[in-house]
């Protein structure tokens, strides 16, 4: 195949489909942001008991419950989403390994694979919240461990995946048609990401968790033109 990483591409072109009935369910729905871009990614982060009644309200009541309700049904297209945004790195990181027979790529699907699982049981552990919080417990400090735990798992494997991939770009023209300093660009723009994911977690702010978020949605559309666009040599095995 002479665009080895095009299979990969399928499974995020699937990803826009739950990717926009999220978006589509928590829009207008009057979440209170903190400082996060979205109330998806808000619910992620959440540090203590304040944090959940800040995103949905202190007070019981049909408006918090209708919040809560939002919450639960925008994860249920989150769990679609990690699935089609997991194959991809997957299918990217096996067809890596076939183009270059290198080892790092093995890592890379170990790593996908667990960034898939902490979202899912991370996602798991913001529905357990609303459910606790509908039932009138005010004592999350157990599931926001939990959230805490998977969440930083998720993103930091996400992180070290880039990593990863940072001496493939800086080598990509060996195998295939990108010149030299794209391949160094790209490899320079995973090595910002991973910096941006480590001062994310070091400081626990909206501010650098927001960009963290960014920072990992931009290379997803790198990696996504990157498996378009990228032609394997003729002499390449």
């Amino acid at each position: 195949m002479k665009r080895p990483f095009l299979p990969a591409t399928l499974f995020l072109l699937l990803a826009l489909g739950p990717m926009y009935l999220m978006h589509r369910t928590m829009a207008g729905a009057g979440f209170p942001l903190s400082g996060f871009g979205s109330a998806v990614l808000q619910a992620e982060f959440h540090l203590d008991d304040n944090d959940v009644y800040d995103l949905y309200g202190a007070k019981a009541g049909p408006a918090r419950a209708v919040l809560t309700e939002k919450m639960r049904e925008a994860h249920v297209y989150d769990n679609l989403f990690l699935l089609c945004y997991g194959l991809f790195l997957i299918v990217f990181a096996f067809q890596g390994f076939r183009l270059t027979h290198w080892w790092r790529f093995l890592v890379l699907m170990f790593l996908a694979v667990t960034a898939v699982l902490a979202d899912l049981i991370e996602n798991g552990a913001i529905v357990d919240i609303t459910r606790a919080l509908d039932a009138g417990e005010s004592d999350f400090s157990f599931l926001i461990r939990r959230l805490s735990f998977f969440t930083w798992l998720k993103w930091l494997s996400l992180a070290l995946y880039f990593g990863f991939l940072i001496r493939f770009f800086s080598k990509s023209a060996q195998w295939g048609n990108l010149k030299n300093w794209h391949g160094n660009l790209l490899a320079w723009v995973c090595a910002a990401a991973v910096l941006v994911s480590f001062a994310a977690f070091g400081t626990r702010s909206a501010v650098w968790e927001n960009r963290m978020s960014q920072a990992v949605t931009l290379l997803f559309a790198v990696l996504f033109a990157f498996s378009l666009f990228y032609r394997k040599k003729n002499d390449a095995q």
